[in-house]
């Protein structure tokens, strides 16, 4: 079970899977409440000091 904030209306919903867009204004920024996290993509090595990604290669 996924969770989800709407970055445009503040529409708060529950999904089994993983959401691209709001159900109420199409929205595609949603903010994740709660859930398992979708796995990050690979770092590229190109990244700031101050990256987040978990790749391990950031510089």
């Amino acid at each position: 079970m996924h969770i989800y904030k709407c970055a445009e209306c503040g529409e708060k919903f529950e999904t089994d899977n993983f959401a691209n867009r709001c159900p109420r204004c199409r929205c595609k920024v949603l903010i994740h409440l709660e859930g398992r996290r979708r796995k990050s993509k690979s770092c590229a090595g190109g990244c700031s000091s101050g990256c987040s990604c978990g790749g391990g290669g950031c510089h």
